[in-house]
């Protein structure tokens, strides 16, 4: 039984910290499209209709 619950603890550790790497990934992409509509704004494209795409 104390094999199991290790094994279940290493899962769930498993998840936690794929989802922890996978928030980190999706904060870079943020930040990367925020700066990708800065450089839009900065060269005068509305980037309202560049949202609707």
């Amino acid at each position: 039984m104390a094999e199991a619950t290790g094994i279940a603890r290493d899962q769930l550790k498993s998840i936690v910290e794929r989802i922890e790497k996978l928030e980190e990934e999706k904060k870079a992409i943020g930040d990367d499209i925020r700066e990708a509509f800065a450089e839009a704004t900065a060269n005068g494209f509305d980037t309202k209709a560049l949202r609707q795409v």
